[in-house]
């Protein structure tokens, strides 16, 4: 497959942001005590597997909106 270069390079910046969305998404996912709805390996899943759509349902439906995170749940 012949790619140009030149059609790659706009897409860059977009590449970039999604690499973003899924690492907050998957961080977050760890991070939090619980979730809504699925098990947090399903969420991982579903935001891996259905980028970027996986990653923003699970910021709409998956997260608690609790408090937000202390020091205490992140040790």
């Amino acid at each position: 497959m012949n790619l140009d270069f030149d059609l790659v390079v706009p897409l860059l910046p977009l590449l970039v942001l999604l690499i973003l969305l899924l690492g907050w998404c998957l961080v977050d996912l760890i991070r939090r005590p619980e979730v809504r709805y699925l098990p947090k390996l399903v969420w991982a899943l579903i935001a891996i597997v259905v980028i970027p759509f996986g990653a923003i349902a699970y910021f709409i439906l998956g997260r608690t909106s609790e408090a937000p995170l202390r020091d205490e749940d992140l040790r």
